[in-house]
């Protein structure tokens, strides 16, 4: 419950942070941030199904 209410709260963070400097012609920085923080979501998520499927497979 916690780590969601961390990840939701982070991705909030730089949405905002997306639009503010949008505006001040900087978008692509936290763009970057938010790009290289979905893919360490992502590499999590397979990870787990990975180990998952690895001790289905042992059992």
């Amino acid at each position: 419950m916690v780590k969601t209410f961390i990840t939701y709260g982070t991705l909030i963070i730089l949405i905002a942070l997306v639009f503010y400097l949008y505006n001040r012609m900087l978008g692509s920085i936290p763009l970057l941030i938010c790009s290289f923080v979905l893919y360490y979501l992502a590499y999590i998520e397979a990870k787990k199904d990975r180990i998952k499927r690895k001790k289905e497979s042992n059992d």
